[in-house]
Parts: structure tokens; sequence; C-alpha cells
């Protein structure tokens, strides 16, 4: 019996050394690149839709152009564009032997139907106005015009898409490097309905696919097989992995500490301990975003409809108090409308942001209100989620204090707060939070998108007609300093009239491993994308 083992374990030996001599690899085979990451649990997949799941997009999609991988706009799905000399056509050629991630091939048609499904009215896509740039696109989505047809978009063949603009735009080719402007597959659209987004039925052109999706669990992204873009062998990590929590935000450090997750969100509440700590206070990194917490007031509603209490409430919020103490120095206090990074960005004028309780109580008392005496029921909804119910509770006890108003909190789960703020469209309001994140780097993500009426992206109602035409002509005017000095005009109006208020100006602080690579470097300019594909993208050694 022995020697019987003993011929056995020859054997096995000489096997494995056999199989080992005809398929080398399989000695080298490696573990797949993982990367762990917590993150909120997506409102959907579909570019049309706002809210949560923003970053996954450059992940599964990919539009025509790189707006955000340097200061210039760079060949990404399409290997080039031509523009004509009045500036109002642009053609674009996509790059030959483009696949989806089921295998088909990827049409200038298909860009065409995905652009045109993001005008028609009744996708209610949530940013349209992105696309009121392209000839008839505005007419088309208000109803005006009917057919698709006499919208600015052709697809001549297989691999060219035209695209003709209303008036020439200094901003529209960044707009097409933007999350809204990725295609996607109408088809499987009609096929699947609603369930078009889950994994075994969702279809991208990205650098990764969706595999799966175990809802408030985790999300599965792996290289897309069929990839054959720009970044095919830029792809460090193999396998991302979304885990999903109800507040990524600001519960995530638990996990990343029991060593579930490779970053996580450094919350205001949690910081202070982490840099006392000699271990964690190393893998902080912050990452700015041009962006800011707002506060959104309806124009139209009393008694934010006189201007006089609108400047109240901003003028009685200590904003340096929020920065530094309830927010714990995570957030900058907002000093303008509008952050830093966007030539618009006008600190000088208006008297919306200065910190002054005595005007504030006059302006409340001459608005009728001395005291806060019969200040009418007051409502403010925002997101149940840690650091927005540290700031309300902490802006309405400055207003009860200051002013001698009470507010009503009214904290909704991020689903239902979308829902809730799409309805605000035709119903009134008070004031709620909000987040505005400039999808591009231009001063017009804190204009034109929020207060044109034709836009009202975040429901404001602000119409001043003079106001109006300023950041309408600044949108189209192609001098950069005259565009920058137009904007800083309308920002002054804006901090002066506080349709809108912001708070802070945003950033989040990351705790990153070691053995994680170019996590903050591959951010983008103006916000947290982070391109897990890139020339200098992320890298895990564990």
């Amino acid at each position: 019996m022995k020697r019987w083992k003993q011929f056995v374990s020859v054997m096995l030996v000489l096997v494995a050394s056999l199989v080992f001599t005809v398929y080398p690899g399989v000695l080298d085979a490696q573990e797949p690149v993982v990367l762990r990451q917590p993150a909120n649990e997506p409102t959907g997949l579909d570019p049309a839709q706002g809210g949560f799941g923003y970053q996954e997009f450059f992940s599964l999609y990919e539009p025509l152009v790189d707006a955000y991988s340097s200061t210039e706009i760079t060949p990404l799905a399409a290997e080039g564009w031509t523009v004509s000399d009045d500036g109002l056509t642009y053609t674009f050629t996509l790059r030959e032997g483009l696949m989806w991630s089921d295998g088909e091939p990827v049409t200038a048609e298909q860009y065409r139907q995905s652009f045109l499904r993001q005008l028609n009215p009744e996708t209610a896509a949530y940013a349209a106005q992105e696309f009121f740039y392209i000839r008839n696109g505005q007419a088309y989505n208000s109803g005006e015009i009917t057919d698709p047809e006499a919208v600015g978009i052709s697809a001549p063949d297989e691999r060219t898409l035209i695209i003709e603009l209303e008036k020439p735009s200094p901003v529209f080719l960044s707009y097409v490097g933007n999350s809204g402007y990725v295609p996607v597959r109408v088809d499987l659209i009609e096929q699947y309905g609603d369930q078009w987004m889950e994994a075994g039925n969702h279809v991208g052109n990205g650098p990764y696919m969706l595999t799966q999706w175990d809802h408030d669990q985790l999300m599965v992204f792996e290289k897309n097989p069929y990839y054959n873009g720009i970044w095919k062998d830029n792809r460090a990590v193999d396998r991302i992995e979304l885990v999903l929590m109800a507040d990524a935000w600001n519960t995530a450090v638990p996990a990343f500490e029991a060593g579930e997750v490779d970053v996580a969100i450094a919350p205001a509440s949690e910081l202070p301990r982490l840099l006392d700590d000699p271990e964690y206070s190393s893998m902080i990194r912050p990452v700015p975003i041009a962006g800011a917490v707002i506060l959104i007031m309806d124009t139209k509603n009393a008694p934010t409809d006189d201007v006089r209490v609108r400047q109240a409430l901003s003028l009685s919020i200590d904003r340096k108090v929020l920065s530094e103490q309830v927010l714990r120095g995570t957030k900058p206090a907002a000093i303008s409308i509008s952050p830093p990074q966007l030539a618009g960005h006008n600190p000088d004028a208006g008297i919306g942001y200065q910190y002054d309780v005595e005007k504030a109580q006059a302006l409340l008392a001459e608005a009728g209100y001395p005291g806060g005496e019969g200040f009418p029921e007051f409502q403010v909804t925002y997101w149940s989620v840690d650091e927005a119910q540290l700031t309300m509770q902490a802006i309405q006890a400055m207003w009860s204090s200051a002013l001698g108003i009470n507010v009503t909190l009214n904290p909704l789960e991020p689903s239902a707060m979308r829902e809730w703020r799409i309805s605000r469209n035709e119903q009134p309001f008070n004031l709620y939070y909000g987040l505005n994140w400039a999808g591009i780097q231009d001063a017009n993500q804190f204009h034109n998108e929020l207060f044109d009426p034709n836009n009202s992206l975040k429901r404001s109602r602000f119409d001043d007609a003079a106001y109006v035409d300023l950041i309408r002509q600044a949108l189209v005017e192609i001098d950069p300093a005259k565009r920058a000095e137009m904007y800083q005009e309308a920002e002054a109006v804006i901090n002066e009239q506080v349709p809108i208020i912001s708070l802070v100006y945003e950033s989040q602080t990351w705790l990153v491993r070691p053995y994680v690579s170019n996590f903050v470097e591959i951010a983008t300019p103006v916000g947290l994308m982070f391109r897990y594909a890139h020339p200098a993208g992320l890298t895990v050694n564990r």
C-alpha cells in the first residue's frame, strides 16, 4: 500500500508538470484586480434620469468626446470631428470597430436615437435643456414640433453623426462629453421596459459592463470583453464592486475600518477622530468639486416671493459656523452663488452672502414679520442623509434664534426626494435642500441651468427679464473675457435676489488605502466621476 501511494504521488507530479509545460499560463494566472467602493443605491442607469448613479455612467457608457481628462476636449468614441465655418454644424466620425457589451456594433444612428430620446417630452429627461443647443431641440421637447426628423440630428451612415445647432455655442462640445450625451440601446428599452437597466438586460458601450446588481447590497462591474475604444488597454481594474449603502456618503467609515471596502468618504462627524489617528490620517485625500450645497426657494409662493424674506433668510445663516463647526471644515463657506472654479464667480457684489443678523431682522420686519410674528408655516424638504440632517438642524436653529421663525424639517428617502422634486414643476413649495455640481467647467451651470425659465432645473421659478436676457447673451458669447464679465454681472443679480442660496462649496474627503493608487488623481476637474479606464488610471496592488 505504501509503494502504491508513492507511485500515485509521483504520477500526480508528472501530470502536473506536463499540464504546466503545455499550458504555461496556468502558472502565471493572477487574481483579478478588484476595487471595492461604497456607493448609494443608484436611482437607475438611465442617462435621462437625475440623482445617484451619475458616476457609474462613465464606466458603462462612452460619449463621443472626453471633456474631463484634461483642459482640452479630446476624441473618445469619435475619432474626430469638424465644425462648419459658421459654427452651426458639427460632424462626428465614430471610431471603427466600436461594439456594445453584447457584441453588437455601435452606430451613429444609435447616438441619434439616444439624443432624440432625451428631447422627447414623454421621456421627461432630467436635463433635457442640455440638448436645446440643437436646432429645434427645445421646440421638440416642448411639443411645438412633433416630428423628430425636424430636429437637427442626422446619421447619414453608420459612422457619421451630424448635429446642427440653433446658434454657435462656446460650450456645446463640452456637453457632448457629458453623461447625458451617451448612447443607449433604445431597442432594449422597448423590449425590457423598466427592467432594461438590470444586470443581464443592460447593455452599454463603455469599458465596463454590469454583471450583478443585488439591490441595496452590491453592484458589480467587470471589463466589457467587446470594448474596442481608446482605453481598451488602460483598464488596470478588472472588477469594480460597489457596496451599496443607504447613506454611503456618511456611513461607510466602519466598513473601511473593517477592511470591507478599499475607499470611503470621511464625513464631518468622523473627521476629527480620523485626523487624530496616526494610521488613518495618512489615508485622507480631499477632493474639491465645482459645486455647492444649496437651498432653493419658490419665488412665486409666499413668503419667499418677497425678496426681503429671501435676503433675511440668507443673511441670518452663519456660513462660517456651518463650515467650520457643523461640517468640521470639510466644505468651505460659500461667499457667492457659484464656486471659485467657475469664471462667473463674483463674491464682491450683492448683500445675500454677508452674515448680518440686524439687517436680516430689519428686512423681515419690513416684509411684515417683525420678530417672526405672523410668519406662515414653513417647511424645508431634504434628503434623509446625515450631512443634510446636520446642516438643516443647524440652520433651523439659526433662523429660530436670529429671526424668531420656526421651520418644519421634512426629510425624505433619496428616491422619494427625487419624485417630490419632479412634482415641484407644478406644485408650490417653501424651500428645499439640494446640490448643484457643475457638469462642465462653465459659468452657465450656475445661471442658465438654474434660472432660465425655459429650463428651471431646480424649479425656483425666478424670472427677471433683464437677468434672463443677460445670461442668454452670455451663453452664446464667443469672447471668453467678455463672457466672464457678463456672468459676473449676472452673479451680482443672483447674490442680491437670492432665489437660491449657496451654503458651502462642495468637497469630499476620502479615505484611501495605501495600495490604491491614482484614486483622487483621476477625478474630473469638476466632480467625482472616477475614470477606472484611463491612461493614468486607478490601480490596486494589495
